[in-house]
């Protein structure tokens, strides 16, 4: 197999995965919506997806590793998930775990989540906004940015802002695949690249 070949492999196989863990689910929103409390369920379930995918799976990567490895046996998954499971988790999310632990799916576990709450916001109407800044945005700056963003995408943001110096001044706002980079940092690098450019035409030139 080429590199090609392998780049193919691997993309389809991640395709496949994506496309599994929104099924799941669309299935659990399906049967949250049937319990009594209907709507507040559906919001409680992707609450413990999202909170055992952070409080578990990504703070202990050995736990994770664990779970979605095929030389592990579905007993012993079982018995490890009863063990890292919240007593007061729901039926919902146990049966879910019990369900992925029985079709060897563990591995899918934080696309299920990531799927869950992405339908959640296509259903409400919100969009997540990735928003890096050089300093701390003031809780002003933060409505200004969400009052601009949702006229122009026409849906609600949702953000979810991070700092780092080293942009020096400005901001990165990444939505979905699309990337606004104002950041000082970009700019300094795009002028250095241009005068760069220009120095090596001129050497030619000359």
């Amino acid at each position: 197999m080429n590199i090609n070949e392998l780049r193919d492999t691997v993309l389809q196989a991640g395709s496949v995965q994506s496309r599994l863990a929104k099924v799941y689910a669309e299935a659990l929103i399906a049967a949250a919506l049937k319990q009594p409390n209907g709507v507040d369920a559906v919001v409680e379930l992707g609450a413990e997806l999202d909170d055992f995918v952070s409080g578990v799976l990504r703070k202990s990567p050995d736990v994770a590793s664990f779970l979605s490895s095929p030389a592990v046996g579905k007993r012993a998954k079982a018995s490890a998930l009863g063990a890292a499971l919240p007593g007061n988790s729901s039926d919902l999310f146990r049966g879910m775990l019990a369900v992925l632990t029985k079709n060897s799916r563990l591995n899918l576990l934080t696309g299920i989540a990531a799927a869950y709450r992405q339908l959640l916001d296509d259903r409400a109407g919100r969009i997540r906004v990735k928003v890096t800044a050089a300093v701390a945005l003031s809780e002003a700056q933060k409505a200004a940015l969400v009052s601009t963003l949702a006229a122009r995408l026409k849906q609600q943001p949702v953000l979810a802002v991070s700092v780092d110096p080293a942009l020096i001044g400005g901001m990165i706002v990444q939505i979905g695949d699309r990337v606004i980079d104002t950041s000082i940092r970009t700019r300094i690098n795009t002028l250095r690249t241009l005068m760069l450019d220009k120095g090596s035409s001129y050497v030619v030139k000359n």
